[in-house]
């Protein structure tokens, strides 16, 4: 052992230097077993991919100290392992080939992802069962989408407490991933479509033509096809979750949320309120949820002056007229006209079932409206009863497949069948 104790004491660019008689064999191999046993985390004859050189190495022709000398290696590069020999591997740097001693070479450790706290958004990267306790045996509650965000209310034993959909339960914490604690992140809200306000009265209208929805400041685009003069509500709320950025704020607008540019908003509408005089045949011949910016024109009794068809508006408003003679009041309209990106991302996010399909909904055309999800206007309530019974009157009906029972039920949605 005096011999490989010796040579374990000599710094790398000596270690390297030694002839090769005196380090060939059991004694070169027991000198870098010592180094390896010394030294944690630096490796020996295994075959690690990813390692560090821990010093200026030599990188020889062959596993020997009387190899010859193709380069030098310098302290901190990052290297990939071929095969090994007894404290050697082989390494392939500035275009060669050749042999290190791997006494040297500190495994890389993998990235690991930050354990998730209570109190963090955690981003799910897979689908997962949300459990009524926190192990993989008790029952499954619902399933949690994928790249969903939610605030980690607990922890225990690997598994981290969310609420989805309503829905408190367990996940497995480790498909978790922290949201990174930046400004500007992208908030996944995870709760049943309800209304595009969602309780919401801090308003802007856009400004711009094709203004953009992004996931985060300066992300991906969610929708990027908003019409000027589209009814914005910022929620400050979510905002301050997220991260403020100057020159941005945290909205919801066409029912969906994330971030927009300031630059891209107004406080007022500057659409038009009069009908105007294209034919509804007109504006049914556009591409749906691509309805041309001068064909839709805002509901003027309407406070959030929401964007319909213009040859659906004349009608509205005499259906609107009947409506507050009855009950005192304007009809509340949650929305009307809806982008095609607004429709993809719906169909992706809420299914079937409750968003119809791409190119096929009426909103894309500006001829339905939807009301609020209220008590009053659902299928039991005196709003809807009221509706039902005298919307045809004015042109506007509530089509059978919608009706309470159906799998597409929605008391909230009317179309316009008038000319």
């Amino acid at each position: 052992m005096g011999a490989a104790l010796v040579l374990a004491t000599l710094s790398p660019a000596q270690a390297q230097q030694v002839p090769s008689a005196s380090v060939q064999g059991s004694v070169a191999q027991a000198a870098a077993a010592h180094l390896v046993s010394q030294h944690p985390g630096k490796i020996g004859a295994a075959a690690v991919k990813t390692v560090q050189a821990t010093a200026n190495l030599n990188l020889r022709s062959k596993p020997s100290t009387s190899g010859r000398k193709l380069a030098l290696i310098p302290k901190g590069t990052k290297l990939t392992v071929g095969s090994t020999k007894p404290g050697w591997s082989q390494i392939r740097y500035a275009g060669k080939t050749g042999w290190v001693s791997s006494a040297y070479l500190r495994a890389v450790p993998k990235k690991t992802s930050k354990a998730i706290k209570r109190g963090d958004l955690g981003k799910s990267t897979v689908a997962l069962k949300l459990r009524r306790q926190a192990n993989t045996t008790s029952k499954a509650l619902a399933t949690v989408p994928k790249a969903g965000i939610y605030t980690v209310k607990k922890v225990s034993a690997g598994f981290s407490q969310i609420t989805s959909r309503g829905k408190t339960g367990w996940v497995q914490g480790k498909y978790l991933k922290v949201v990174a604690k930046k400004p500007g992140r992208e908030i996944y809200i995870d709760k049943k479509y309800t209304s595009n306000r969602a309780g919401l009265t801090d308003r802007y209208w856009t400004k711009v033509p094709g203004s953009d929805l992004h996931e985060s400041v300066k992300g991906k685009i969610r929708i990027g096809d908003i019409p000027r003069n589209s009814v914005v509500y910022r929620d400050k709320k979510m905002e301050k979750t997220a991260g403020s950025v100057k020159g941005w704020i945290f909205v919801r607008t066409q029912g969906m949320s994330g971030w927009m540019k300031t630059s891209q908003l107004a406080r007022k509408s500057a659409a038009t309120t009069k009908p105007g005089k294209y034919s509804a045949k007109t504006v049914l011949g556009q591409e749906n949820g691509n309805v041309p910016e001068r064909m839709l024109v805002a509901i003027g009794w309407d406070k959030e002056k929401t964007l319909i068809a213009a040859p659906a508006l004349k009608d509205l408003n005499r259906l609107n007229a009947a409506f507050k003679k009855k009950f005192g009041h304007n009809l509340d309209i949650d929305l009307a006209y809806r982008t095609r990106a607004t429709q993809d991302a719906y169909w992706v996010e809420l299914g079937p079932y409750v968003a119809a399909r791409p190119g096929t909904s009426n909103h894309g055309w500006g001829t339905a409206i939807d009301v609020p999800e209220t008590h009053n206007y659902s299928f039991r309530g005196k709003y809807h009863k009221w509706l039902k019974a005298n919307s045809k009157k004015f042109n506007w009906v509530h089509r059978k497949i919608l009706e309470e029972g159906s799998p597409y039920a929605e008391a909230w949605h009317f179309d316009y069948v008038g000319k």
